[in-house]
């Protein structure tokens, strides 16, 4: 009765043991078969040179439309679009834009870090109202 219990324990060990291990394959082809080839694994290229543009600036496309909500004669403006996107834009060009005006912007990413307010940093080229 003394080694009834180890060997029961061991015999139960040993059944729990055996079923861990999955199918195992039939034949060398069938084991080939289920490994990964290198055409299968995706890989990243590697780059080819460093980027021929910063990558790092958030670069608006185009025009940006939207309604002014910090105006003046500048230097720093502020400037909602009707999606919500909200901008801080500087310009040292003295332009005059009122609250509440709705206006075309086109703007740069600003190379300075100013506080403009609130919203992404661009550097307004040119401002346009609307009618």
């Amino acid at each position: 009765m003394r080694y009834a219990r180890p060997a029961a324990l061991a015999a139960m060990l040993a059944v729990l043991v055996s079923g861990c291990g999955g199918p195992q394959p039939s034949s060398p082809a069938e084991a080939t078969s289920l490994a990964p080839t290198l055409e299968s694994i995706p890989t990243a290229r590697p780059p080819t040179g460093p980027p021929s543009e910063p990558t790092d600036n958030d670069k608006p496309a185009g025009w940006i439309v939207g309604t002014v909500t910090a105006g003046g004669t500048g230097p720093c403006y502020g400037l909602v679009t009707d999606d919500g996107t909200q901008y801080a834009l500087h310009s040292t060009a003295g332009t005059r834009l009122d609250k509440g005006a709705r206006v075309r912007i086109q703007g740069t990413p600003a190379k300075i870090r100013i506080n403009c307010g609130p919203g992404r940093l661009l550097e307004m080229t040119t401002a346009e109202p609307l009618r």
